[in-house]
């Protein structure tokens, strides 16, 4: 049984296991912009520094979700330190609208809306670990370029 870090809010769970952040809203919950920054500031807080990839997965049954909450968390600002995030909606018109988003302006950041958790999980640990691999690579040429 892998080990997992774990700490519970009123809107969510936070889970960290084998360097992947998971938040699970809870059940008929509303995502404002409010509430996704003091989750968000808990994941942080959950680990010095809070680096690491992040998967955030809304349930079906959630009362709301505003579309400026979802944006925020692709910010900068809500980036900082994290590698990759993807977070699975309850909506496929949210998806088809990230989609456009990505084919139209190739965002800087890695920063994704699925629906199917699975697929969602599998894009955000693939871009952490193709983040990690270029590190080591740079790190690898580096030491040879001093020989």
């Amino acid at each position: 049984m892998p080990h997992t870090l774990s700490t519970k809010l009123q809107e969510a769970t936070i889970e960290l296991s084998m360097g992947l952040y998971t938040i699970r809203f809870h059940a008929e919950s509303v995502l404002d912009l409010n509430h996704v920054k003091r989750v968000e500031e808990a994941r942080r807080e959950l680990v010095r520094g809070g680096e690491g990839p992040v998967l955030v997965l809304i349930p079906k049954n959630v009362a709301l979700v505003e579309q400026e909450a979802l944006a925020w968390m692709g910010s900068p600002d809500a980036m900082a330190g994290v590698p990759a995030r993807a977070i699975v909606v309850p909506s496929s018109i949210q998806v088809l609208r990230d989609r456009i988003r990505w084919a139209l302006f190739k965002p800087s950041v890695a920063f994704r809306v699925f629906r199917n958790p699975q697929v969602a999980k599998g894009w955000v640990l693939d871009t952490w670990y193709d983040d990690q691999i270029g590190h080591e690579v740079d790190a690898f040429v580096g030491l040879e370029a001093d020989e």
